[in-house]
């Protein structure tokens, strides 16, 4: 079941095409990686995904109906720090779910199920400059999953940690996801990280941007980066990306 659909999405900044004619679209609960050369406009791709900022052309509906962040419940884990300083581990977690009204009790329960998943229990008074920066993007992702969105995009929310630490949050990631069933878009630079994470990765062209292929990523999880299969995939989105 489709849960996005994406036809036609084109952007442009003056004389500028950044995006031409952009159009995929996204499965029910589907984990969908997006990557592609430095500079192609990935994230700008997410931001009109978002709705951050305005179409030149083309469409994008969510279950059949225009994508709309006051109707549809998109949310959106960027790559930089985004915790509110003046806010607890819990209360930045809340956020999402305070802004969008939900009842008291509902939210007590979603925040109870959320932080033991991500955690995060035993830390949940102190403030982001008392937590590690692994620790900081948890609380990110974990704010984003307890709003239950109907889109979750991930703008490379990994790229600045190092490699223990990204390795440990995505296997979180995915725990979180394959217990939750959400849809998520997420851009990265990094090839072996989507392999690992998506069931599907979409690559980007150069500007102007369109989609060069979609590759298939049929592998059991947990995922093992020695596997034959594994480095197959690899190759083949390097190759991809890599020549032109």
């Amino acid at each position: 079941m489709s849960k996005v659909s994406v036809t036609g999405l084109t952007k442009e900044f003056g004389d500028l095409t950044v995006l031409k004619d952009v159009s995929f679209e996204v499965n029910k609960g589907e984990f969908l990686c997006i990557v592609g050369p430095t500079g192609c406009g990935k994230t700008t791709f997410l931001n009109l995904l978002a709705k951050l900022i305005p179409a030149t052309k083309g469409t994008i509906y969510i279950d059949n109906e225009e994508a709309d962040p006051k109707k549809h419940n998109i949310s959106f884990v960027f790559q930089e720090p985004s915790s509110l300083p003046w806010r607890t581990v819990k209360d930045n977690i809340a956020y999402g779910m305070q802004v969008k009204k939900i009842p008291p009790a509902e939210m007590e329960a979603r925040l109870e199920k959320v932080i033991d998943l991500v955690g995060l229990s035993d830390c949940i008074n102190l403030y982001p400059n008392e937590i590690s920066a692994s620790m900081e993007q948890r609380v990110a992702i974990a704010r984003a999953f307890a709003t239950n969105p109907d889109l979750l995009l991930m703008d490379e929310p990994y790229g600045q940690l190092d490699l223990k630490l990204r390795f440990y949050l995505e296997d979180e990631l995915i725990r979180i996801w394959t217990e939750s069933k959400n849809t998520v878009i997420f851009i990265t630079h990094n090839i072996e990280e989507s392999v690992y994470l998506a069931d599907r990765i979409l690559v980007l062209s150069n500007k102007p941007t369109t989609v060069k292929q979609e590759v298939l990523v049929d592998l059991p999880r947990p995922r093992n980066i020695l596997d034959p299969e594994f480095s197959r995939i690899r190759n083949q989105v390097t190759d991809l990306i890599k020549w032109w």
